[in-house]
């Protein structure tokens, strides 16, 4: 088994040879690759190691035939010849345009190198490469730049034994009239001076034509999922390749336009752009309704450009209404708050077909998706095997929804499990439940210390979790559990804003209260309890006594999570 080929060969390719398919357009890039970001110096450091004839990595791409043509686009600075390209570059980009644009003279900035730096002159040969001072032997030089000197002027060149890394191939000329410009009218030493130019030329720049790039070729029929996850693998520190970016080249030449239509979402819905909602979850959303999967290999494989034309319009003004209703109905005021963006794609795909309800029906559809959303937030189902929870959830939810007598509830709907113990003692590191009961706070009333107002009415306006009772102030040798005197409990959690937090400091939150003036402390008195929080003389807040603060918080709290899901909570007996 080990003796055997590789799926995927490295064979060697010639820097001129590349070049030259560069020029005429047979190696192009992906659309999805970004912009040539290279700075002069990584280029002149590339030079470095292919005159050195040093490993420089190896190139990646991709084979394209007549049943898969992608978006592609020309490298910097070459020509449009018209051709297709025959394979796409997916690694290797920024050395490939740097090696064209040093070799070709395209591009704002050009190289050069000096050639006193590779010849002992008092004995008249080359020096050996462990010799040669190559920091000083090539640079490079902005075209665009004003300066008193100009590489590019001839007689410049000629005075300081300069020349172009472009003219490499060319040379011979160049390097006859600069021997005569040294040694004058001693055609002897000027014709041995030549001789050991082109000795430099056989030894220090033929690599710029023949240094040989090993190139791993995949073939046509490599699967869209190995292509993004290959791509993944190498570019680790590089752009993500998304499969929005895949599908994005793969629907170009079939007139459907990815990039264009994702502009036009963002600017016509303000709400995608407000939560960060990411393009992919877009395409899995259309795949939803088109495939009825989310998963990462049927939207690459199965999703097609007529789906995209089908569903895109539809689906976006549903992510857009999702959000609305996460917003308004949810307590998320921001995506800071929302317990997984995950959902967000079954949402998306199912409020599409709310659009056209009637008022009665909608109000209807609307009370369901509250109770699937808060009993999904609540038994945490998206914490694993999102994309395959989200497929479940779009094909019952259709039924359940749409489909008069449609019995087949979510999974969370179904099955939903919470016991009272779990979320007396959850702790604020488990994000989704946490967001969910800050959230559901919000949804409920909760108000803002500062303005006393709903905070559902004045967003997100930088809120901060902060303990109601910090660590120091909780009594380590009280009885009871151990885990009951945990500080970083969700039920310890309270939403501030940044003033209120800096006006509490790192103090209980009934001693805030305390220090304010009569009027004042009523005020604050009842933005406590609109966060479930018992402010009576025996409350556990007033007494100090945090277990019997989180206990009777954990009684509100059930009241509220089982108006929201419609269920009940389990009950430990312990």
């Amino acid at each position: 088994m080990f003796k055997q080929d590789p799926v995927f060969k490295a064979l060697p390719e010639s820097t001129g040879s590349l070049v030259m398919a560069i020029e005429g357009g047979t190696i192009a890039l992906p659309d999805f690759q970004r912009s040539f970001v290279w700075e002069p110096k990584r280029t002149v450091e590339l030079l470095k190691s292919i005159i050195s004839r040093y490993p420089a990595g190896t190139l990646l791409t991709w084979e394209q035939n007549d049943n898969l043509t992608f978006g592609y686009r020309l490298f910097d600075g070459v020509p449009d010849s018209g051709r297709q390209p025959s394979r796409l570059v997916l690694d290797g980009q920024q050395r490939l345009t740097s090696i064209y644009q040093a070799l070709t003279g395209t591009g704002d900035h050009k190289f050069f190198i000096r050639l006193r730096p590779f010849i002992d002159w008092e004995s008249g040969t080359l020096k050996s490469l462990d010799e040669v001072e190559l920091d000083d032997a090539i640079f490079s030089h902005d075209s665009r730049a004003r300066s008193r000197v100009d590489p590019n002027d001839p007689e410049w060149q000629i005075a300081n034994a300069t020349f172009p890394v472009s003219e490499y191939g060319r040379l011979r000329p160049w390097f006859k009239k600069l021997a005569r410009n040294i040694n004058g009218e001693d055609r002897d030493a000027a014709d041995e001076l030549e001789e050991l130019f082109n000795q430099f030329r056989d030894a220090y720049l033929q690599p710029l034509e023949s240094y040989a790039f090993p190139v791993v070729d995949l073939p046509a029929s490599t699967p869209l999922v190995a292509v993004c996850n290959i791509f993944e693998t190498l570019n680790r520190s590089g752009k993500e390749l998304t499969p929005f970016d895949l599908l994005t080249a793969k629907f170009y030449p079939l007139d459907v336009h990815m990039r264009d239509l994702w502009a036009e979402a963002q600017a016509r819905y303000p709400l995608i752009s407000e939560f960060n909602v990411d393009s992919y979850s877009l395409l899995q959303a259309v795949s939803l309704r088109a495939r009825k999967s989310a998963q990462r290999a049927d939207v690459l494989n199965k999703l097609t450009a007529p789906d995209v034309q089908k569903h895109w319009e539809v689906t976006v003004a549903g992510m857009s209404d999702a959000l609305d209703f996460l917003k308004r109905q949810c307590g998320a005021v921001s995506s800071s708050w929302l317990p997984y963006g995950m959902i967000l794609v079954p949402l998306a795909a199912v409020f599409a077909d709310t659009i056209n309800l009637r008022s009665t029906a909608k109000s209807e559809v609307m009370d369901k998706l509250r109770r699937y959303y808060w009993c999904s937030v609540f038994s945490e189902n998206y914490d694993q095997g999102a994309n395959s929870q989200a497929g479940a959830d779009y094909r019952a939810l259709r039924e359940w929804l749409f489909t008069e007598g449609g019995e087949d509830l979510p999974e969370a709907v179904k099955n939903f499990s919470l016991t009272d113990s779990d979320l007396l003692l959850a702790r604020s590191n488990r994000k989704a439940l946490f967001r969910g009961v800050m959230t559901l706070l919000i949804q409920s009333g909760a108000k803002d210390f500062s303005s006393a107002q709903a905070i559902s009415n004045i967003g997100d306006a930088s809120l901060e979790a902060i303990r109601v009772f910090p660590k120091r102030f909780i009594d380590p040798g009280a009885p009871g559990s151990d885990d009951l005197r945990d500080s970083e409990l969700i039920l310890n959690r309270i939403l501030v804003d940044k003033d209120t937090k800096r006006a509490i400091r790192d103090r209980p939150l009934v001693d805030f209260i305390g220090e304010q003036e009569y009027g004042t402390q009523r005020k604050f008195e009842e933005v406590a309890e609109s966060h479930l929080i018992e402010t009576g003389e025996l409350s556990g807040l007033l007494e100090k006594d945090y277990e019997l603060f989180v206990r009777e918080r954990l009684t509100l709290l059930i009241d509220l999570i089982e108006s929201a899901t419609a269920r009940s909570l389990v009950y430990d007996a312990s």
